[in-house]
């Protein structure tokens, strides 16, 4: 063992930037093979978790898309607001059993400002890491990551300004004091700020009292879900915008694009993959002169191997693990065939040094 340190040490002090780039070239090969699967995950499944809390969302008469982007993705601009009127027929509705109003339009810094109802946090499984959740018109939480972003605390005091950016109209009347942080179960949740409904009918006194962007509805049972479009046709100025129902229309029409870019993404990865075995069998052909040195001395041949072509293998399979540990953090977990085949080209370059080494 100790003729393998030596050799060992001697390759990190020469050879130390080379290794570098061979573990640079493993963890973006496996990266690549992972690709598409990683994007198939963060389009369909992210968003069909989201889609799948509430049954139905209520807005104003507009798309069902931007109705269902909008509350659940503050990605689309509202269609318009619900009068009070609508939000009583339809919690005190047979078929609800649950309901939720979400109140739209101010930002801050360019990141929402939403209004809820109290029962939002536990529903969308956002916990409370510090303070309190808000309950007065003058209170808004904070997630933990626009907390660290924007500089506030527990106990600061901002603004909200009109619309989707930060260049609208400030609401200076209107004190807000951040009374709690949070930390929400899914993106859209930590980059916003929330507040209580009333807060919005505070902050723009020409809003109608009551009246909110949408509500969020769980049904009583699924065959609610069936019958509420024929209901919905005789509301006047109301969408019903189903999520499940819009996912599977995106995933559709999704499914082909995907496909060809699993089908020609291949070819990028193959290429990278093919890169990384020409560097190793460059290195491994540059410990010819090593290689002769330890025949002269008898060294065993498990020995010799270990010795000259051990610590690049480590170095190769250290981006692998990298790779596992970038999208664990990404939240995904690559599948099985994903796992194998980042490895298989390791494995061909070991093959190779063996061969290289007689």
């Amino acid at each position: 063992m100790r003729t393998v340190f030596v050799f060992w040490g001697a390759q990190i002090r020469k050879k130390l930037a080379p290794l570098l780039l061979l573990t640079l070239l493993s963890l973006l090969s496996a990266l690549l093979i992972s690709g598409p699967g990683f994007a198939e995950h963060y389009l369909f499944s992210k968003w069909k978790e989201s889609a799948s809390r509430a049954d139905v969302i209520v807005g104003y008469k507009g798309s069902p898309l931007q109705i269902v982007a909008n509350t659940l993705y503050r990605m689309e601009n509202p269609t318009g607001n619900l009068s009070k009127s609508s939000v009583d027929y339809w919690q005190k509705h047979p078929m609800v059993s649950r309901s939720c109003r979400v109140a739209l339009g101010d930002n801050y810094g360019g990141y929402p400002i939403v209004g809820v109802d109290t029962s939002y946090y536990e529903w969308m499984e956002m916990d409370l890491l510090q303070g309190r959740w808000p309950i007065s018109s003058e209170e808004l939480v904070i997630s933990e990551e626009l907390s660290q972003l924007l500089k506030l605390q527990i106990g600061s005091e901002i603004h909200s300004a009109h619309g989707s950016d930060d260049h609208g109209d400030v609401h200076d009347h209107h004190h807000l004091h951040i009374v709690g942080i949070f930390k929400g179960s899914r993106s859209a949740d930590n980059e916003a700020l929330f507040t209580p409904v009333e807060a919005y009918h505070d902050m723009h006194h020409d809003a109608e009292p009551g009246s909110v962007t949408t509500l969020m509805l769980r049904l009583k049972s699924k065959t609610a879900m069936v019958m509420l479009p024929k209901v919905l046709e005789n509301r006047s100025n109301e969408q019903g915008a189903f999520p499940l129902f819009i996912f599977a229309q995106l995933q559709k029409q999704w499914a082909p694009t995907l496909e060809k870019f699993k089908t020609y993404g291949r070819a990028l990865p193959l290429s990278v993959a093919l890169l990384f075995i020409a560097f190793v069998f460059y290195l491994g052909r540059g410990e010819r002169d090593a290689l002769r040195y330890l025949k002269v001395i008898k060294t065993p041949a498990v020995t010799r191997y270990v010795a000259l072509y051990g610590l690049m293998l480590f170095f190769a399979c250290l981006g692998v693990l990298l790779h596992f540990v970038v999208l664990s953090g990404l939240e995904y977990e690559p599948t099985l065939t994903e796992s194998v085949s980042s490895l298989i080209f390791v494995g061909l370059s070991a093959i190779m040094l063996v061969f290289l080494k007689r």
